[in-house]
């Protein structure tokens, strides 16, 4: 599947530039599928053709007051990610915490001082005095990356999603700002955001299956679907335009 969704960006790169349409098309796109997967993951129970009358102005009855205040610090983060990604920014201290606070709503980053059980992952993250340590291995990480992993994108931003939840830096939204870091680090290599089809117990037992046994293969294999059919909407969307 990796080598088809290679194919695929090279076909879209060579229909770009596209449209002003076209362009405000998969920013919407882009925005809805980051808004569902983040609240459906979060533990909302919103559903995916809710978030278009929310952001249009509407009033949705289904969705609580959590929500709306989540989708609007979720539109302001995917914003900031933009203008990091305009400045080719790598991944930095700076970024990680900017994409926390913003999606939290706060403007001070809460690093963790807890040592908490994660019942749901079965896991103990390492201790807090070590959580600056473990980041700053992190970022270094980032940068040999590439190298390590062939160069395969997908597979890097299944890796930093999982590595900053084993880390589990900070207070709260640990998992939210994983995501986060994720779609970051695909926009900047030029893959579009996409729905993350798992459902809270699929995405926890993938994320768990790396924790306890070092397995990649259940979340990047969610990321590979997750691009591959988000490359076949852009590409009919794209052919339509030719």
């Amino acid at each position: 599947m990796y080598q088809d969704i290679l194919k695929k960006s090279l076909i879209l790169d060579s229909r770009k530039p596209y449209s002003i349409g076209i362009r405000k098309q998969i920013k919407e796109m882009d925005l809805c599928e980051l808004l569902y997967t983040s609240l459906h993951l979060d533990g909302s129970i919103i559903k995916k053709e809710q978030i278009k009358p929310i952001l249009a102005g509407k009033v949705v009855a289904e969705a609580t007051l959590n929500d709306h205040m989540a989708i609007e610090n979720y539109i302001n983060t995917l914003s900031v990610m933009e203008n990091f990604i305009d400045l080719k920014s790598d991944i930095s201290l700076k970024i990680m915490e900017d994409l926390h606070n913003v999606s939290c709503g706060v403007t001070e980053t809460l690093w963790r001082k807890s040592n908490p059980v994660l019942y749901t992952l079965d896991y103990n993250p390492p201790h807090w005095q070590d959580v600056k340590e473990k980041i700053e291995e992190f970022i270094k990480w980032t940068y040999r990356a590439d190298e390590e992993l062939e160069g395969n994108k997908l597979l890097k931003a299944a890796y930093l999603h999982n590595k900053i939840i084993e880390i589990y830096p900070f207070e709260y939204n640990c998992e939210s700002t994983a995501r986060l870091i994720m779609y970051y680090s695909l926009l900047r290599d030029g893959y579009p955001v996409f729905e993350l089809r798992l459902s809270e117990t699929e995405y926890n037992t993938s994320i768990l299956e790396y924790l306890k046994h070092r397995k990649i293969e259940p979340f990047y294999k969610a990321v590979e679907r997750g691009i591959y059919n988000k490359l076949d909407v852009l590409l009919q969307i794209t052919e339509e335009e030719e």
